[in-house]
């Protein structure tokens, strides 16, 4: 769920770490590594609170997956030492009979805790190099770059968040790069391990971005995705390739995602996006799977915003039922 993660805070940390440094290197040389006693100046606490959920033709039911709650974020930075910190404090809710009736035993129903990020780095004025014994991986950053709406937007099935993530990323004279190494799940022996990473070229007016990933588990990905802003109109398209080739599943997915957005006032955007996959199965019939979504974005002041995401079927595979899907949520910033 886009809206949980604090993206000001992230920023914050990258657009002071992915500047070109202009010093001369003598001067760069000496304050590297010149660090201060820890003091609470170096660390800064910001968060949101939010309220937010779901609600499907299928189930009929309202449900919260991880959009009502409380999200902290501790940010520290010492010269070129960086760390970052974020916890979910979820309340997770949901009116459906059975999904009730799990929460007793599914960690993910009910109220529930999350530590979504914890990572230690280092700026080395091209980018951040960093450890994370949890952290988006690289790919993470571009892999929806073409999504202008709220919520449904469709993209690369990367690894998003992971374990154990060494990561380099930064960019430097609007050229953007990323690569991450990564393990699956928090139980190393039982985790896929795999890597990603992208290049890409960032501008005023435009960005694209082309990734790649592989896992040890015969899976491959491979996206294009990008945007470009044409006044109060903004064009995005996430483009992909997932291979999946094991003993039990041999499969290809190829699809796309286009969107645009229109910003109505300062504090009102309007957005619309396609998204279209084929699923080829070996021996198997191909799964052809649509869907439009429609969305709205309002700024309620500098640090409070809601919005509404509708998403609907237009096929979906094996002439199942077209359901339809809306998320609505208002977050407030600290």
């Amino acid at each position: 769920m886009k809206k949980t993660l604090l993206a000001l805070a992230i920023a914050s940390i990258s657009a002071s770490a992915f500047a070109v440094d202009t010093r001369s290197e003598n001067s760069r040389n000496e304050e590297m590594f010149a660090f201060d006693s820890m003091h609470k100046d170096q660390f800064s606490v910001s968060g949101s609170v939010g309220v937010g959920g779901y609600y499907d033709t299928a189930s009929k039911a309202l449900y919260d997956d991880w959009a009502t709650g409380l999200t902290l974020a501790v940010n520290y930075r010492n010269n070129r030492v960086v760390g970052y910190f974020e916890s979910d404090f979820m309340l997770n809710y949901s009116t459906d009979p059975d999904a009730q009736a799990a929460s007793s035993t599914d960690k993910h129903s009910g109220p529930a805790t999350d530590v979504d990020k914890a990572w230690l780095g280092f700026d080395t004025g091209y980018g951040i190099a960093s450890f994370g014994w949890e952290n988006d991986t690289a790919l993470d950053a571009i892999d929806g770059a073409g999504d202008n709406t709220y919520e449904f937007g469709a993209s690369a099935g990367d690894a998003s968040d992971a374990f154990n993530v060494v990561k380099f990323q930064g960019s430097t004279s609007g050229f953007a790069y990323g690569v991450s190494y990564f393990e699956t799940k928090d139980n190393h022996k039982a985790s896929d391990t795999g890597v990603n990473g992208y290049v890409g070229i960032e501008q005023e007016i435009f960005n694209v971005y082309a990734g790649y990933e592989t896992r040890d588990s015969d899976y491959d990905v491979y996206t294009v995705t990008g945007n470009v802003k044409l006044g109060a109109v903004k064009l995005g398209a996430n483009f992909w390739i997932e291979e999946t080739d094991t003993k039990l599943l041999d499969k290809t997915n190829t699809g796309y995602y286009v969107s645009a957005g229109y910003a109505v006032s300062e504090d009102l955007t309007l957005a619309a996006g396609y998204a279209a996959n084929t699923v080829e199965n070996k021996n198997l019939k191909d799964e052809d799977e649509s869907y439009m979504n429609v969305a709205a974005m309002y700024t309620l002041a500098k640090n409070m915003d809601m919005g509404i995401d509708i998403k609907q079927h237009l096929e979906v595979p094996h002439d199942g039922d077209k359901e339809t899907f809306v998320f609505a949520a208002g977050y407030y910033y600290f």
